[in-house]
């Protein structure tokens, strides 16, 4: 069964990157509507199958279980709790703000990718995943910013959102567009 075009370029850029072997792995955000979830991890698994046959492995990488390890190795969980629940009018943006912080400072969130990555095959693709679970404490703009040079493989963010133009992008569809990303973006098709 073939590929749907746009994971088909995604496919296309990780293929193209393993045939030249030199600098970085391409970044790239695939940008698909919130709605769309399951499908696209249906394709993904095909792309899975599709790369592993071209002896690229491939790795999964959840930033919601990044998120809730960091969260519970700080042991501040009942603390960020507490703030959101008891903390009157700035609970929520309170708790908010500890959980940033908690994925900044180190081990941080893009510590964590890059030690996760440190181990895996040399010819590997890195899949970033459940990019939801991070709003709002962290913009997945910035995460792919901090990989740059840390990371030497191929990396593509799975990105629910509306893309505006050529380069907007609104998370979730709730947010406004923005245009910091540095990343292709490779949207998903309305008829795939």
């Amino acid at each position: 069964m073939p590929l749907p075009k746009s994971i088909q370029q995604v496919a296309d850029a990780i293929v193209a990157f393993y045939a030249k072997a030199t600098g970085d792995g391409p970044y790239q955000l695939y940008q698909y509507l919130p709605d769309q979830e399951y499908r696209v991890r249906r394709d993904l698994t095909d792309l899975k199958v599709w790369l592993e046959a071209k002896q690229i492995n491939c790795v999964a990488i959840s930033l919601a279980d990044l998120f809730w390890r960091a969260i519970e190795e700080s042991g501040r969980l009942d603390a960020i709790i507490a703030a959101e629940k008891d903390g009157g009018p700035t609970g929520l943006q309170d708790a908010i703000e500890s959980i940033g912080s908690l994925l900044r400072r180190s081990p941080s969130l893009t510590d964590r990718i890059v030690s996760t990555v440190d181990d895996v095959s040399p010819r590997s693709a890195v899949f970033l995943y459940r990019a939801g679970a991070l709003y709002p404490a962290i913009r997945t703009s910035g995460l792919l910013d901090e990989l740059l040079g840390r990371v030497r493989l191929p990396v593509t963010l799975l990105y629910p959102g509306r893309l505006h133009g050529g380069f907007g992008l609104s998370f979730l569809d709730i947010l406004p567009s923005h245009y910091g990303y540095r990343a292709m973006i490779i949207p998903r098709g309305d008829d795939e």
